[in-house]
């Protein structure tokens, strides 16, 4: 299965936050978030798709609004991809 062009942009906005904020380690973020590392490096790799409670779990361990996970996904997505979403 190809993996959605949405959520590897989102995996790649946490990783990006996520080294931003100081927390090099997944591991360490992860637990600091109460999350699995394994399923922090699926959102990551955009294997996974977090729910919106996770979401919002991660932006509070970010100490971000729940927006700016969000703010590079439909830019780095483009209208081909958006479409693509929105036939689904």
């Amino acid at each position: 299965m190809e993996i959605p062009a949405h959520r590897k942009a989102f995996g790649s906005r946490l990783r990006e936050l996520r080294v931003a904020r100081g927390w090099s380690s997944q591991e360490a973020f992860a637990l600091h978030a109460g999350l699995d590392r394994t399923y922090v490096s699926g959102i990551e790799s955009g294997r996974r798709n977090p729910t919106l409670d996770v979401a919002a779990r991660i932006a509070g361990a970010l100490e971000v609004p729940l927006s700016e996970l969000f703010t590079q996904v439909t830019l780095d997505m483009g209208a081909s991809a958006l479409a693509d979403a929105a036939n689904r």
